[in-house]
């Protein structure tokens, strides 16, 4: 027997155990019941399907509240403040779009602003706990004469003086940062 091949066949007598007990259970309840069961497990897909877009994003860290409404096929979304709510408003048929993909079709998201002071609870640690960090300034070396006058000799060509300066001013910024980092590591 190949290696691995007593494990497919546990998982598969396990999975086939899960759909005689699902087909057990569904067989003894009442219609109403089946009705409620389906609106749940339609519910989890949902669920699941937000997770899988939204959760550990930006804009799903601000989220303080989901309930499926089955009955309009809609995701309630409650956020965190008005700015986010206003910036799902602007990403709903992006993220709408990619739950269908993850196996949920929905008809559309309401969202909500949460009430005062009731904040998603990762926000609210970042909010309530400031980091006392102070970020240091990116290090910095001045440039060599040498290094200038090869930074303007690369832009020269450039026509357009607002584009030729923003790039010599870019590419020396770029080159003081280097020197400062390389600088740095030497210490």
């Amino acid at each position: 027997m190949p290696a691995g091949s007593g494990e497919r066949q546990g998982m598969a007598s396990i999975s086939s155990m899960v759909d005689v007990e699902r087909s057990r259970i569904i067989a003894g309840v009442t219609p109403e019941q089946r009705e409620r069961m389906g609106e749940a497990e339609r519910a989890r897909a949902v669920y699941h399907a937000w997770n899988t877009v939204c959760a550990g994003t930006r804009e799903g860290e601000h989220v303080t509240g989901l309930k499926f409404l089955p009955d309009t096929n809609e995701l309630l979304v409650y956020l965190d403040g008005s700015v986010w709510t206003q910036e799902m408003m602007m990403l709903r048929e992006i993220i709408r779009a990619r739950m269908e993909r993850a196996g949920a079709k929905i008809d559309g998201f309401v969202f909500r602003t949460s009430r005062e002071g009731y904040q998603a609870s990762e926000a609210a640690r970042r909010v309530a706990a400031p980091s006392s960090r102070v970020p240091t300034p990116a290090p910095r070396a001045e440039l060599t004469e040498v290094e200038a006058r090869a930074i303007e000799d690369k832009v020269a060509p450039i026509e357009d003086r607002k584009l030729r300066e923003s790039l010599k001013m870019a590419i020396s910024a770029s080159v003081e940062w280097k020197k400062g980092r390389e600088a740095q590591n030497k210490a």
